[in-house]
């Protein structure tokens, strides 16, 4: 039985429990840590793992001892662009191995069949938000492996990204550990934590719905909160990932709002008040791991291990409609009233004012023309920066750092090379949807574009093309689009929810007799699509139905045929 299900199967009979504070355990063994042991970096904990194991083993053995089922890592911040600060960003596999294993030597002691315990590999947010461009996913992506691969080598059994603050950060840790897992043959599972502030939301701006929104397509084993704030803060957010996250949730808060005293933080919640707080949390269906952060001790975890420790998690019971996300809120791809409203202004093809202002390299500038669709009503928002002549890879960067900042609506990143395209989903720290995939050069590119989707979990339009054209017929459409759809979902594992068919028209103003039924074919497409396939959505480019006629007939028609 992989160690996935080990977990899901305890879970089912009471919550696993997660050990406390590592911080507050080194303040009070300040006196057992010699100064020799900072090696003059005096704030870098990770150095203990190596040059004071000792105390580490302590730390470890009381957790153990109170009961804790999952034992935290001191890898906190080891990795190379925080330990650079320090000037050891290259003893970041180092670290990260070293403590795991002193992590998983103490677990070993404690370990029985009748109540297993696990190495949980810590793995912060570091110090830069790569959202706000303090960082770049390429940089942070190669840190967090290094990191990763040292915790696995260590012995870790479960990666824990906590304390998370940015979405696009989540992103390049989550992909770090798949691809630490793929590189040494292993499949920890993943668990990820997210710091909800007292304003409601992450530092960045994401609120619970929306982090949801955002890590669905992922596959992680747990979401939850931690750290920020105490348990009496974090109800109204589980309530809320509660009603629309399908799997486990995990909640481990600190031992109340922190208190400045003498210019240290004081947390003022004693050990029963914490384990009455966190046990009430197992009122909410899905929340199956509880633990302890700031402020929190072996008492702490003590009172909450006797407190919940005969209580059955209620099984996960979210929902959550089809949807893509900003930064900051969400938007479902079926909207009540319809249609899902995709602003196209952004997009240097069909834009000249658009087009000039990224031929100028006017980056922000072009927030401009996205902000004015903002007003205008667009749900989401498509990005084409491709223009002869230049690298699109490099002005797709540019322009997806601003409006991944700056737009509150989901990105809709639309290119014809599949580096531009990745270029651009490295930018996006929310659920965007990618426009678009077909089969008119076969199916090399789509499966390209099909790995990136998978890959950044985002949501994906589908174009009824293949290598002899577009699809002109009803026969044809559904033809094209049953191909399309068993590449996306049984190839790449893609769930169908996140699948957008644009079945295409031609205009009925061409005077061509073949197209005289073109809305007739694709109306009857669109019908046929939905009733076969029962979660996809669909979109389409509807004033395609009218070109060629005057602006003033096309107004009716556009109006007739989306009606």
């Amino acid at each position: 039985m992989s160690l996935k299900h080990t977990l899901l199967e305890i879970i089912s009979k009471r919550p696993l429990i997660i050990d406390g504070a590592m911080g507050t355990q080194l303040q009070e063994r300040a006196d057992k840590i010699p100064d020799i042991a900072w090696e003059g970096l005096e704030g870098c904990n990770e150095l203990l793992n190596v040059t004071c194991p000792e105390v580490m083993s302590d730390i470890f053995h009381a957790y153990l001892t109170a009961g804790a089922d999952l034992i935290t890592t001191n890898t906190f911040g080891s990795f190379s662009w925080v330990l650079d600060e320090y000037g050891i960003g290259h003893r970041s596999y180092e670290l990260s191995r070293a403590g795991a294993a002193v992590c998983k030597t103490e677990c070993d002691k404690f370990f029985t069949p009748e109540h297993p315990r696990f190495v949980l590999g810590s793995i912060g947010p570091g110090t830069k938000l790569p959202s706000l461009g303090h960082i770049h996913y390429d940089e942070m992506f190669t840190g967090y492996l290094e990191c990763c691969l040292g915790l696995i080598d260590g012995g870790c059994d479960i990666f824990l990204l906590e304390t998370c603050q940015d979405p696009l950060q989540i992103k390049a840790a989550l992909h770090a550990c798949e691809a630490a897992n793929r590189e040494r043959g292993t499949e920890l599972p993943i668990m990820v934590s997210v710091t909800i502030e007292l304003a409601g939301s992450m530092l960045i701006g994401t609120d619970a719905q929306t982090i949801a929104t955002i890590l669905e397509p992922f596959d992680i084993i747990s979401l939850g909160f931690n750290c920020g704030t105490g348990p009496e803060q974090y109800g109204k957010h589980v309530r809320t990932l509660s009603e629309v996250w399908a799997k486990p949730i995990s909640v481990h808060a600190n031992a109340g709002l922190p208190q400045n005293r003498g210019g240290y933080s004081y947390y003022p919640m004693g050990p029963d008040e914490f384990a009455q707080l966190q046990c009430d949390f197992l009122n909410y269906d899905g929340v199956s791991f509880l633990g302890g952060c700031c402020g929190t001790t072996p008492q702490h975890i003590r009172a909450l291990v006797d407190k919940v420790s005969s209580i059955a998690p209620k099984k996960p019971s979210g929902a959550m409609k089809p949807s893509i996300a900003s930064l900051f809120n969400s938007v479902e791809l079926i909207q009540q009233p319809a249609p899902l409203l995709i602003g196209e202004r952004s997009n240097s093809t069909g834009s000249k004012a658009f087009r000039e202002l990224i031929i100028a390299s006017d980056y922000e500038g072009t927030l401009s023309v996205g902000q004015a669709q903002v007003r205008d009503g667009a749900h989401c928002l498509d990005v084409n920066v491709e223009f002869a002549g230049r690298d699109g890879a490099v002005d797709m960067a540019h322009v997806m750092r601003l409006y991944n900042q700056k737009i509150p609506l989901p990105l809709m990143p639309d290119a014809t090379r599949v580096n531009t395209m990745e270029e651009g989903l490295k930018c996006i720290g929310g659920k965007p949807i990618i426009n678009s995939v077909n089969l008119e050069d076969g199916e090399e590119r789509l499966d390209a574009i099909c790995s990136l989707a998978k890959k950044f979990g985002t949501a994906l339009v589908c174009l009824v093309i293949d290598e002899k054209g577009m699809a002109k017929t009803t026969a044809d459409k559904m033809r094209i689009a049953d191909r399309i759809y068993d590449l996306c979902v049984n190839r790449h594992g893609i769930d169908p929810r996140n699948l957008m068919f644009d079945m295409l028209t031609f205009t009925v103003g061409s005077g061509d007799v073949e197209y005289r039924d073109a809305a007739i074919q694709t109306l009857e497409a669109i019908r046929q699509l939905h009733a076969k396939y029962l979660n996809v959505g669909s979109t389409l480019g509807l004033s395609n139905i009218s070109f060629g006629l005057s602006m003033n007939a096309r107004v009716f028609l556009n109006s007739v045929f989306l009606h």
